[in-house]
């Protein structure tokens, strides 16, 4: 890792609120990078910035506030960036250049040198004490609840989140459970090549297997010896024979609890705290807006007429109806006569 730091001060700010706590606290704590970029840039925080970190709600500060600021944005959600809105971003896709890097919201939760991983399998085997676990509670995706539903057939899986519970009722802290269970269900909302969050990392991390459903190239990121790849099997029935095969053979439960979580056990360099750091120490560097102050101005004048819309259309509504309550009332008054 180079020992990088720049001491130069660097005008920025965080639209608030945003996605995923991006805002909500102050940057040295807030969303990954911009806890790891705190450390190694001199950052002051004030509402005339150059450059504006933004996510993918309230567009209302993002089109209003700086608009001469340089826009970097940044999602941990299946979200592509608006090349016409911004001039930088991060988020899942496996795209990397001088305007786009990736940052998998699963990198936020893994901070290298810091993480303990608690996977010695002596350990591990002594507190496991549930066969798999369930957490979640989005009701809309379908995939994992048929796959709990068919994995339950088997053994019982614990259902700690809203969806299907089981156990009695919410849990209070959802890492406990996970490092009480030998495997994890760990599915995504949805799957997008690249979209991969917390579901897979929270698990390695706690010496739990996952059973891994969302990102079809998630193999680019993990040691594929440490987890069960859904994406790798013709059904959900043959993902569970594999469960199977691990549940009833400790040899077998132990290899893939023993397997480094990351290929050679080396961090993918691309997902490296360096790679972040050049690639946004070029961007602080050069100042160089790729979306021209004027489509900024276009921007924030159509934002602001659509309000006056909006505005417009409740007004007419509201003497509409006030308009036909009048009406209607002189139609009874008239009938009643």
């Amino acid at each position: 890792m180079t020992n990088f730091q720049n001491k130069t001060a660097i005008s920025a700010n965080i639209c608030r609120p945003t996605l995923r706590g991006v805002g909500l606290r102050h940057p040295s704590n807030s969303w990954f990078p911009l806890w790891m970029l705190n450390r190694y840039f001199n950052f002051t925080w004030d509402n005339t910035p150059d450059f504006l970190f933004y996510g993918d709600i309230n567009r209302k500060a993002i089109v209003s506030s700086s608009p001469n600021a340089i826009r970097i944005f940044l999602t941990g959600e299946n979200i592509k960036a608006n090349w016409d809105e911004t001039d930088y971003a991060l988020t899942h896709e496996r795209v990397y250049n001088k305007r786009h890097w990736r940052v998998p919201l699963w990198r936020q939760f893994y901070d290298p040198g810091n993480t303990v991983l608690n996977r010695d399998f002596k350990e591990v085997k002594t507190r496991v004490s549930l066969f798999c676990n369930f957490i979640y509670s989005n009701e809309r995706a379908k995939e994992r609840i048929h796959f709990f539903k068919l994995l339950n057939k088997y053994k019982h899986v614990d259902s700690g989140g809203k969806v299907l519970n089981n156990i009695g009722g919410r849990i209070d802290n959802k890492l406990e459970m996970v490092s009480k269970s030998k495997f994890t269900i760990a599915f995504e909302n949805e799957s997008h090549p690249g979209y991969a969050t917390e579901k897979i990392i929270e698990p390695l991390i706690q010496g739990s297997i996952p059973i891994y459903w969302g990102d079809t190239t998630i193999a680019q990121d993990f040691n594929p010896d440490c987890f069960i790849n859904v994406h790798n099997y013709d059904s959900f029935e043959d993902v569970i024979k594999e469960v199977i095969k691990i549940d009833t053979d400790v040899n077998l439960w132990k290899r893939y609890i023993e397997a480094p979580i990351f290929k050679n056990n080396i961090l993918p360099q691309e997902l490296t705290n360096e790679s972040y750091i050049n690639f946004f120490n070029t961007i602080f560097k050069n100042k160089k807006s790729y979306v021209s102050h004027r489509s900024k101005k276009r921007q924030l004048q159509k934002y602001l007429w659509q309000l006056k819309l909006i505005k417009i259309k409740k007004i007419i509504f509201s003497i509409f109806y006030r308009s036909k309550t009048r009406l209607l009332f002189l139609l009874k008054s008239l009938i009643n006569k």
